[in-house]
């Protein structure tokens, strides 16, 4: 197994370095190589544009796609980052690779968070539909009674080790 993850700077492990972000972490405590193409600032539409070369070019095994947060931010509409998850998730299964989506963690800022809940449900939807395994790091959030956010997107280290947790029981069954 090798596994690329592609996304932003929750991905990369903003305000941290990629040590310490869920990536890390996870491919650390599975005994995996996890690839981390986390890109701060970065959208869904500059994911799809460098997905053959970050992704496909390293002939994975899976591939974790986790974008939205800067959609939101950027008000992107939602049939542009469903169908920019869509492409993703095609190129991987046309190139062998099994594609997993991660549901972006939520937003303290409102109106954001309303957009990534929308984005959110389409990204369910779609992987529903297309027999996709979802990684929830959203509910992971909403369960946790600790304060998880270095800022209001970042998560903190506490919030990169719960994401981590999240990705190592979608991994390991007997850990779920």
């Amino acid at each position: 197994m090798k596994i690329v993850t592609i996304g932003d700077s929750i991905t990369y492990g903003f305000p941290y370095t990629p040590a310490q972000s869920w990536v890390h972490i996870t491919g650390r405590e599975l005994g995996i190589p996890f690839i981390n193409q986390g890109i701060n600032g970065d959208t869904t539409t500059g994911m799809l544009r460098r997905f053959k070369q970050d992704v496909i070019n390293l002939a994975p095994s899976h591939v974790i796609i986790m974008g939205g947060t800067n959609d939101a931010f950027a008000r992107v509409d939602e049939t542009i980052v469903i169908n920019n998850i869509r492409q993703m998730t095609e190129q991987a299964i046309n190139n062998r690779v099994v594609p997993l989506i991660g549901l972006p963690i939520p937003c303290i800022y409102r109106e954001d968070e309303y957009i990534l809940g929308v984005y959110r449900e389409d990204m369910r939807e779609y992987a529903m539909d297309n027999s996709i395994t979802v990684i929830d790091f959203h509910a992971g959030f909403i369960k946790s009674s600790q304060m998880l956010y270095d800022d209001a997107v970042h998560p903190n280290t506490e919030g990169y080790k719960i994401m981590a947790n999240i990705c190592i029981a979608t991994f390991t069954p007997e850990r779920r």
